[in-house]
């Protein structure tokens, strides 16, 4: 039985939930449970493809760190920890994203 804490994260809006270990990002908790996330750099921050909006919740977010920053800005977006990278998004408690084209990987 795996002891490790985790919380829970909804991805809106097709209705999935994570669970999300502690220090875990969103993105690789994602794969890790058989999901897909939108990204073309495979998780390292460059492309901001997976970012998401975050609607409950922010105050379990991790802080923006620089490179996360770098890829807010470049979106346009206001660093407000409303608009995150999925990539670089830990979380302490239960959150509410959204972000379209999340769905169970096929298996092959």
């Amino acid at each position: 039985m795996d002891e490790r804490v985790t919380h829970r994260v909804a991805v809106g809006p097709s209705g999935i939930e994570l669970d999300v270990r502690d220090g875990e990002d969103l993105f690789t908790a994602a794969r890790r449970l058989g999901y897909h996330w939108p990204t073309v750099c495979g998780g390292k921050g460059t492309c901001r493809t997976c970012f998401v909006q975050v609607e409950e919740g922010a105050e379990n977010c991790s802080p923006v760190g620089p490179l996360e920053r770098e890829g807010i800005e470049s979106l346009r977006r206001p660093v407000d920890g409303l608009t995150r990278l999925a990539c670089r998004l830990r979380v302490e408690g239960p959150v509410t994203v959204t972000k379209r084209g999340v769905r169970r990987r096929m298996q092959e």
